[in-house]
């Protein structure tokens, strides 16, 4: 055979291939998930490499016959067949008898036999079957090709199930047929004509016609997946949401929602992409039809005409910075919260603007926020307390060259906030001033500066300098009465302070060795000198009021969480760390110490407006023991404790305790925390206990069971608890979940939830009640 032949040959061969490949979308949905053809020409050069038992050549006819086990390698096809044709008269390809081919992009194409034009214009194609590298499975009783631009598929099936092992000719779990389906290669969309889709080989739901984008579409105009939800207060209602393609980089969703009690939700959202960002805008509105279902007396009730607008952008300036947004207004404090609008549903909601920035060694971050309560009170009292920011300033830096051998870092920090109502604890003397009404702002900046030298027999020794400037500025509408402060409040106006210290850490690490496992064991001793606290306790705390002594800030140099207090007097710290690892994967760790103040003011033991330190464990000379341990194991087992012990009689007065495992089936977390009532209880506060829990079982291949609660062992009430079922397999997922929310805002005191999907991979979900908790997810 000549080699012009054979190449024309092969040409013909690809050009089926090609052909075949087309018919990778016959199901809605279904292209999204399958690999595109691509390009299907073979590159010049390329080898063809046949065999077959026989080839014959007719040179009378003009038809070249390759027969017996024919296989044919081109390029990146391959092509297996009883027996292949070629006409170089009508310039047509024909393979007969178990046909299977391979194409570049995985899919795998069975055929009774294939018959196509070497210009690839025209063909057919009998008994095709169609495995994609996705799983899923197309098949069709023929299909024809005509004018190059439209392939039409007769009695076509579609399915993302596998096959029964034992019983390959049973119906999947579901599957769609369409007695013709149609791609246009023209309008790039895929027409099923009179489809059907089945359950169980059982047809449920009939389409007399149905237009979907082909493969090559990543977006096409047309209504999604409806979803389901029901609320005591809304009724049952049902949302259809219709999905525009405005550009390459602009679409559009909108949702109509119709609940049985309230009326027409109307929800739209518009999203764009940009090449250094993108933007979203989110609007909801409703024309509340029984306001009266709601409680009397709440924003839910008193309000008919209901909206929100909300906007959410992000934009890479460059490598390392970043601008961006997200804020949000509604009409009343509650509306997103009610009905549930995506993302702005929860029961605190913060909107804000923010610019970061980020290198190697330094980090940059300005924002402006404030929070919206989302409650149903009329007075808005939670939220009039909540402090607006505008903005704060955190920026942080190490500098690359040493400076006499040591590090110098940077800290710069400070914000600007005002506040519409005082948020005062009015509970006992002295009274606790977390917020004032007004305005205050602060900015401050420390340097510090550490180098740590190595003696010849391991002791390491750390000397630290550091200093610091504050500037406040104090206007509030409300300063504290003296007679419910025991504190000096410096009033209104500008105030200057600053604070400079001189630290030397000492440690002593010791590795010891056994034949299975190491050990390093490293005391540990700080001491630091400094002036006093100037105005402590005497401007507002902010950002300070979250203090916590454990083992994890033992041997930090300013304990205080924020810059509105700084640690001052002098003070030593001591204490011991420990670490180890087992060969056989357990790994140790364990933390102990205490903490003296030696001279000058204690911070701790002053007063504080927001009683930040109030039964901190270092308001005395001598601070509380505090402690941590840790232990892991290879299979999947941790235990973590962390404890404050009283320093006179050891009685726990923080205890945190976690206990966790995990493996390929089981997944176990438990928590318990503790914080007793400070002593003496001037405030009458009770003790709090906390016990959390999480649980997760696969019960089988396909099932997978999991829990979460939060119980408040004082008040004998859950906080949180919810529980999830899910089935999944390879082409359906089902899950169903419920969830309880104690929620203080809410007059019923509670907050309930249950939500059901159904997701068939491929064609999309179906949801019912919303996506009430996140903990089952399908995994496709």
């Amino acid at each position: 055979m000549r080699r012009s032949r054979v190449h024309a040959f092969a040409s013909a061969l690809c050009a089926g291939a090609a052909f075949c490949a087309l018919i990778a979308a016959v199901a809605p949905e279904a292209t999204a998930q399958t690999s595109a053809p691509g390009d299907f020409s073979v590159p010049e050069g390329q080898k063809l490499l046949l065999a077959a038992d026989e080839l014959i050549y007719n040179n009378d006819t003009g038809i070249v016959i390759a027969t017996g086990g024919v296989q044919i390698d081109y390029g990146s096809y391959k092509l297996v067949a009883e027996r292949v044709e070629y006409d170089q008269n009508t310039g047509r390809m024909r393979a007969i008898g178990s046909v299977e081919m391979i194409e570049p992009n995985g899919n795998r194409i069975y055929a009774d036999d294939l018959d196509v034009t070497d210009d690839f214009a025209d063909g057919f194609v009998n008994a095709l079957r169609i495995e994609t590298p996705d799983n899923t499975r197309i098949a069709a009783e023929s299909a024809e090709r005509s004018g190059g631009v439209q392939t039409t598929f007769n009695n076509g099936v579609y399915t993302a199930c596998e096959p029964c092992r034992e019983n390959p000719e049973r119906a999947p779990f579901w599957q769609v047929k369409a007695e013709r389906v149609i791609q246009n290669g023209e309008t790039k969309t895929i027409r099923l004509e009179r489809a059907r889709f089945e359950l169980f080989g059982m047809p449920i739901a009939y389409l007399p016609y149905l237009e979907v984008p082909d493969h090559t579409q990543k977006r096409k105009t047309g209504f999604l997946s409806p979803s389901f939800r029901t609320s005591e207060n809304l009724g049952y209602g049902v949302s259809v949401p219709f999905y525009v393609a405005i550009s390459p980089h602009m679409d559009a969703t909108f949702t109509g929602t119709g609940y049985t009690k309230q009326g027409f939700l109307a929800e739209a959202e518009f999203r764009q992409k940009f090449a250094n960002g993108e933007h979203t805008l989110r609007m909801a509105g409703i024309s509340q039809m029984k306001p009266g279902q709601f409680s009397a007396g709440t924003s839910d009730a008193v309000e008919d005409e209901r909206g929100m607008i909300a906007s959410r952008g992000q934009f890479r300036i460059n490598p390392r910075w970043t601008f961006g947004w997200d804020v949000m207004a509604q009409s009343d404090n509650n509306f997103s919260r009610t009905y549930g609008i995506e993302g702005y549903a929860g029961s605190t909601q913060k909107s804000e603007i923010y610019l970061t920035g980020i290198s190697n060694r330094s980090f940059f971050d300005l924002r402006a926020y404030r929070f919206d309560i989302q409650d149903a009170t009329l007075t808005d009292a939670a939220e009039r307390q909540q402090a607006f920011v505008h903005p704060s300033l955190d920026y942080q830096r190490t500098f690359s060259e040493p400076v006499t051998g040591g590090e110098l870092a940077l800290n710069v920090n400070g914000y600007a906030l005002s506040r519409k109502a005082n948020d005062f604890n009015t509970l006992g003397v002295p009274f606790r001033y977390k917020g004032f009404a007004g305005d205050n702002a602060r900015l401050s900046a420390e340097l510090e500066w550490r180098k740590t030298l190595t003696t010849m027999n391991g002791l390491r020794l750390t000397p630290i300098l550091a200093a610091r400037g504050d500037l406040n500025s104090v206007d509030v509408d409300s300063p504290p009465n003296p007679a419910n402060y025991n504190g000096t409040f410096a009033g209104n106006g500008s105030h200057a302070r600053g604070m400079v210290t001189a630290g030397l850490e000492a440690s002593y690490p010791v590795l010891l060795t056994t034949a299975r496992s190491s050990h390093v064991i490293e005391p540990i001793a700080q001491v630091f000198v400094r002036p006093n606290e100037r105005l402590a306790g005497g401007i507002p705390n902010e950002d300070a009021q979250s203090f916590v002594f454990d083992a994890t800030s033992l041997f930090e140099r300013d304990k205080f969480s924020g810059f509105d207090r700084t640690e001052g007097g002098s003070r030593a710290n001591i204490g011991i760390r420990y670490t180890g690892t087992y060969d056989n994967g357990l790994t140790t760790h364990a933390t102990f110490g205490q903490s003296y103040h030696l001279a000058g003011l204690n911070s701790f033991a002053t007063p504080d407006l927001a009683q930040a330190t109030r039964n901190s464990g270092l308001e005395e000379d001598v601070s509380d023991f505090v402690g941590a341990l840790g232990v892991a194991t290879r299979s999947g087992l941790s235990f973590a404790a962390s404890a404050r012990f009283d320093k006179d009689d050891f009685r726990a007065e923080r205890t945190d305790v976690r206990a966790g495992y995990s493996n390929s089936r089981t997944s176990l977390t438990a928590t318990y925390s503790e914080i007793k009532a400070p002593r003496p209880n001037t405030f009458g506060e009770p003790d709090r206990r906390e016990l959390t829990g999480f649980a997760s079982l696969k019960l089988h291949e396909y099932w997978k069971v999991a829990a979460s609660a939060s119980y408040d062992l004082v008040d004998k009430k859950f906080n949180r608890h919810a529980f999830g079922l899910l089935y999944e397999d390879e082409c359906f997922a089902f899950s169903i979940a419920y969830e309880d929310i104690r929620d203080d805002f809410n007059t019923e005191g509670r907050d309930w939830k249950v939500g059901a999907r159904l997701s068939f991979r491929t064609l999309g979900d179906f949801d019912a009640g919303g996506n009430v908790s996140a903990l089952l997810n399908p995994s496709f």
